[in-house]
């Protein structure tokens, strides 16, 4: 057969067709030039009313116009003045992908724009409360709903994000499609005066983020101790809730390391109950930092709350367990090695009957040794019958292949 047997010919009668609807143009070459450079003449005087004017992706003048753009000045509003007073529900109008001229002047950061386009919205009707079409306005979202301050903040225009923010402080901004709401994005792009000016102002702002993260976790992962004090004094224990995994804002600090202890610490004295959260394969966040031998995290996690020591994840796995196994086992096998406290968690077993030293006979890239210490039951049996001599004697040693137990999903 040939290969492109397959391939319908275009000419026949019998090739399919792509769907058409709803991608007819009603605005011919000279119009779509007209409206990128804003000559309001060539709009005077046409049959066809401007709100019936638009592209194949529905974009009307406006569109076209702000979305050409390179410099803003006071003199570009002229343009959209004159076609708003030819055809004022131009100002509503969205494309096909549902966004009003509002979105593209706060996406592209024309701050002049975005104030006329307010204030317009604002004289639409003269009733006392003049500024509920313009929040109406402001409120519109686009197919992956984002509002214009998702826009504005999405691409870096703070000056923008701020004067939305201004026209409406009460309204609580529901995520995207992302799952993003804009003080997320704030807090993961680092604007610390626009986060104390959301935090300040709105009364109950929502603060979700991709994957069941909050605000908070992205602070953390940002290393913004200023903003994790600011986000707990103002939003409080809602704030420190799990994530799609279980992981905690504590849980993130506790993986990403050193750079979060003050953010850990920060964490802690807010509420001590976060050390004890689990994410969804039983694991708290002392776990992780054992794991990825972050000794500092750990100290600061057991000096607040030396009891979480006791808990273990679905396979029975304690904080010695994850030490002795991770990244780097010669920091974080000391912490709970050298402190008598925790004694009773060398010898303790996990669902198989593995003891960390266990563990340690398992995999030969093992830098810290429990084997001679005093109160290590060096001849303790697993459920196989085996104790450490007994693996060490087998050759049962993976030949330096650790696994990997902890990952992390961020972005």
């Amino acid at each position: 057969m040939d290969s492109h047997s397959s391939i319908e010919d275009p000419t026949s009668g019998h090739a399919s067709q792509p769907n058409q609807t709803g991608t007819s143009s009603s605005m011919t070459r000279v119009l779509y030039n007209a409206a990128a450079v804003g000559k309001i003449n060539a709009f005077k005087n046409i049959e066809k009313p401007l709100d019936h004017l638009f592209t194949v992706t529905k974009n009307t003048v406006l569109h076209i116009y702000i979305t050409t753009i390179v410099t803003e000045s006071e003199s570009k509003t002229i343009f959209i003045k004159e076609i708003l007073d030819e055809c004022p529900s131009l100002l509503w109008q969205t494309n096909s992908k549902n966004e009003t001229p509002l979105h593209l002047a706060a996406r592209y950061g024309h701050i002049e724009i975005v104030s006329f386009l307010i204030e317009r919205a604002k004289n639409l009707y003269q009733d006392p409360d003049r500024g509920e079409a313009a929040r109406e306005m402001i409120w519109m979202t686009t197919q992956e709903k984002d509002t214009a301050l998702h826009e504005a903040l999405s691409h870096n225009h703070l000056e923008v994000a701020t004067l939305l923010i201004k026209e409406d402080p009460n309204y609580s901004y529901f995520p995207n499609d992302a799952g993003e709401t804009p003080l997320y994005i704030a807090v993961e792009r680092n604007f610390r005066d626009l986060v104390s000016d959301v935090l300040d102002n709105c009364q109950s702002p929502a603060f979700g983020g991709p994957l069941g993260r909050t605000a908070l976790h992205a602070a953390v992962l940002r290393d913004g101790t200023e903003i994790v004090s600011k986000l707990l004094e103002k939003l409080g224990a809602q704030i420190t809730k799990a994530d799609q995994n279980g992981w905690t804002p504590l849980h993130l600090a506790a993986y990403l390391g050193i750079n979060c202890q003050s953010s850990t610490k920060l964490l802690l004295e807010f509420d001590e109950q976060i050390a004890y959260m689990r994410d969804i394969e039983g694991r708290i966040a002392l776990h992780i930092a054992a794991y990825c031998g972050h000794d500092d995290l750990m100290a600061d996690i057991i000096s607040s709350c030396p009891d979480c020591c006791e808990l273990v994840d679905k396979r029975g796995w304690n904080a010695l367990h994850f030490a002795i196994s991770g990244k780097c086992s010669s920091r974080a096998v000391p912490i709970i090695r050298d402190n008598s406290s925790l004694s009773n968690l060398l010898n303790k077993k996990d669902l198989d009957g593995n003891t960390a030293l266990h563990l340690q006979s398992l995999f030969e890239d093992i830098e810290e040794d429990l084997m001679n210490h005093p109160k290590v039951n060096r001849m303790v049996y697993n459920k196989q019958n085996l104790n450490a001599c007994d693996l060490l004697l087998a050759g049962e040693k993976s030949q330096g292949k650790k696994v990997s137990y902890i990952s992390c999903h961020i972005q």
